[in-house]
């Protein structure tokens, strides 16, 4: 698929500030005085690199007072610097907590009154909203930026997609005709967003003005706060100016990075003398009012970004953690316009909430459900967001999905795989050839395209074969064309559990083992999707064998076992000596034909069978017996965890006398049975036996 670039632009009090962001995050930064104007700068900076922009996202200084008023820019604009006449001051309005010591919105809208007369039905935006009018021809503002107004009419939300640039915008901008525009947000909370600042975080922004808060969380007194508003979350933050206003008494020069440069130089001299001088003393006068805002938050490190933040030892003091330079708030709102990823999971259940959708929301990736099951979809649909709860560290993650829709919802099904990067499903063995009988003629329309990979997570022996023969025998010559040359079809290794929630949580929580890698067929994918956690693997069959041999394998005898002897939870019966020691044995058997097919390193493989039990004898993993065990049929297949590893060891003439436990203590569930019994007779005979024996001594 083609680049798809992102352009942020920052336009500073002092210093306008354009980047280009790519899809794997790597940038290109351009910076030149605001004095010298946006579009004419900008369009040479872009002249000489003909790419192809598809999405513009701007920050700009705030509050200020614009307005558009008969389609055109009406008087000055009133920038948030400027002295403030006294009649001009204004109290805020809405949820915002902002002190009285800045002139908010409302008073720079009283000092344009006053110079221009009543607004009447002007419309009132910030300087980033002109711009985007420039661009668009349309009018939008948000309500952030709006500082402490709450007027009606042409709100959006920062990171929505007011309109395309025009022709017009085109020319005047240098930027692609077609680009889409988002709203955009002020530049504080763009530096947040530059920062990637988590809600419990606590930031610093370190420019000419400076800002120290937290991100999420209630207001606090003495505080400024501003609301959740769209992705953006809630800011609790001080602001003081004593940053750059203090450095440019070394420099005699306005702040600025030759300045900050000279600052750093002489605090390395300082320190090499063994004199900590004038230098330090301004640093700790820079850092003092951070100090004291910072002294309002719990005692944490803290993230920062910003000019200032190039000074090592200025980092170094606050105990914070550098992020990023001047870069940060343009970053931001490049980041906040990116187009994410969009990733489409076919199955809701647990593995595709618990475990796929968390590794995508760590990526950055939009997610979309799809699901038959209507309780779910209904579910899902209330409030599009559910608790992954890890076992482990005790902690929950919030996970928000973009949208949930039914398989039977065909107009929306296209739609959604139209514009989808990515598919994955985990919806169950069973389902996979009903669904690839729904699904064939829309996955047809969007492999028309262009390449995608479908990733299958599946406790299956052999998803990817299945898919391929299934869509490729239902399909004619062109059809076949497009699977084979833009489907990559990738089988996947799902190790982590995931299992219901206890009785105090939301029915929809899923509760996980603190397990963060899914192994997939390296060798299957086109596209090579960035997503934290999948880990391609050359020579996949190979893995995929092993993974079933080994860990479904000792899942299975101890579920079946367990089943026997009475337990409910599956950590209960991996902690019965006698099971554990039959489900050990039994793993040790199937590696030995997986050492002996595959040249797996023995003692390798041996670790293999040991964290197999390990895992499933973890009591923090309420994981009931019932769940493992159902679909008996389909875990006795040939292929399958008990029958495939005895397959293998008669093979290579190996013991496998406690895998037919296994096999044994399976058919006695519910609805199990196996179609070659007479190949085993014997040794099903005997493991019989034995099993008698174990049950006998658990009365």
């Amino acid at each position: 698929m083609p680049e798809r670039l992102t352009l942020g632009l920052d336009v500073g009090t002092s210093a306008t500030k354009v980047l280009l962001l790519k899809s794997d995050s790597t940038w290109e930064m351009g910076v030149w005085p605001t004095s010298e104007g946006l579009w004419n700068p900008l369009r040479d900076w872009l002249g000489n690199k003909k790419q192809k922009i598809t999405r513009v996202g701007i920050t700009t200084h705030g509050p200020s007072a614009v307005v558009i008023k008969d389609r055109r820019l009406c008087g000055r604009i009133i920038s948030w610097h400027e002295p403030l006449p006294e009649e001009c001051q204004r109290p805020t309005e809405g949820e915002q907590q902002l002190p009285d010591t800045r002139a908010w919105v409302p008073a720079r809208l009283a000092q344009w009154e006053m110079e221009n007369g009543p607004l009447k039905d002007g419309i009132a935006i910030q300087l980033k909203d002109l711009y985007n009018w420039e661009l668009t021809g349309i009018i939008a503002r948000d309500k952030r930026s709006m500082r402490g107004f709450s007027g009606k009419g042409h709100f959006q939300l920062p990171q929505s997609v007011i309109g395309v640039v025009t022709k017009n915008g085109a020319v005047l901008s240098g930027i692609t005709e077609g680009a889409e525009v988002i709203c955009g947000c002020d530049d504080l909370t763009a530096g947040v967003l530059g920062l990637d600042a988590k809600v419990g975080d606590l930031f610093n922004l370190a420019n000419t003005s400076e800002h120290v808060g937290m991100v999420g969380g209630k207001p606090q007194d003495q505080m400024s706060w501003l609301p959740p508003l769209g992705c953006l979350p809630a800011l609790c933050y001080n602001a003081t100016s004593s940053g750059g206003l203090t450095l440019s008494q070394i420099s005699g020069e306005k702040p600025s990075r030759d300045s900050a440069l000279k600052f750093i130089e002489q605090l390395k001299l300082e320190s090499a003398n063994g004199k900590k001088g004038g230098a330090w003393k301004i640093l700790q006068e820079i850092n003092r009012p951070i100090e004291e805002i910072r002294n309002f938050f719990p005692s944490q490190e803290m993230l920062i970004g910003g000019g200032l933040a190039m000074i090592p030892q200025l980092v170094q003091s606050r105990n914070a953690s550098f992020v990023a330079g001047q870069e940060v708030s343009v970053l931001g709102v490049a980041k906040l316009a990116q187009r994410k990823l969009c990733a489409v999971i076919f199955g809701a259940g647990k593995v595709g909430r618990g475990f796929l959708s968390q590794l995508l929301t760590h990526s950055g990736w939009e997610i979309i459900l799809v699901d038959s099951h209507i309780p779910t979809v209904e579910s899902l649909r209330e409030t599009k967001m559910w608790d992954v709860h890890n076992l482990s560290t005790k902690k929950n993650e919030t996970i928000v999905v973009k949208n949930v829709i039914h398989m039977s919802e065909k107009k929306s099904l296209m739609d959604t795989l139209n514009s989808a990067d990515l598919l994955m499903t985990s919806m169950g063995a069973n389902q996979l050839l009903p669904w690839c009988e729904e699904i064939k003629e829309i996955l047809f329309k969007r492999l028309q395209r262009g390449k995608i990979d479908l990733i299958l997570a599946e406790n299956h022996p052999r998803p990817a074969a299945a898919v391929r023969n299934y869509l490729i025998s239902n399909s004619d010559e062109r059809q076949i064309e497009l699977i084979n040359e833009n489907l990559g079809i990738v089988q996947a290794q799902v190790l982590r559990s995931c299992i219901e929630p206890s009785s105090g949580q939301a029915k929809m929580t899923v509760q996980i083992q603190d397990h963060w890698t899914l192994p997939l067929d390296g060798d299957a994918l086109l596209t090579n999707p960035q997503v934290k956690g999948l880990v391609p693997v050359p020579n996949f069959e190979r893995e995929l064998t092993r993974k079933l041999f080994t860990y479904n394998c000792v899942n299975a005898v101890v579920c079946y076992l367990g089943y026997l002897r009475g337990y409910i939870w599956l950590a209960d019966a991996a902690n019965d000596s006698d099971i554990a020691k039959v489900a050990l044995a039994a793993g040790a058997e199937s590696s030995a034909a997986l050492v002996s097919a595959f040249d797996f390193d023995e003692t390798e493989q041996r670790e293999w069978c040991r964290n197999a039990l390990l895992k499933y004898q973890d009591q923090s993993i309420q994981d009931p017996i019932e769940r493992n065990a159902r679909d008996p049929m389909r875990k006795l297949g040939m292929h399958d965890r008990l029958m495939g590893p005895v397959l293998l060891c008669m093979e290579h003439n190996l013991e496998f006398s406690n895998i037919m436990i296994g096999v044994a203590a399976a058919l006695r569930y519910p609805g199990a049975k196996i179609n070659f019994e007479n190949e085993i007779e014997d040794e099903l005979n005997l493991a019989n036996q034995v099993l008698d024996d174990l049950l006998r001594r658990s009365q």
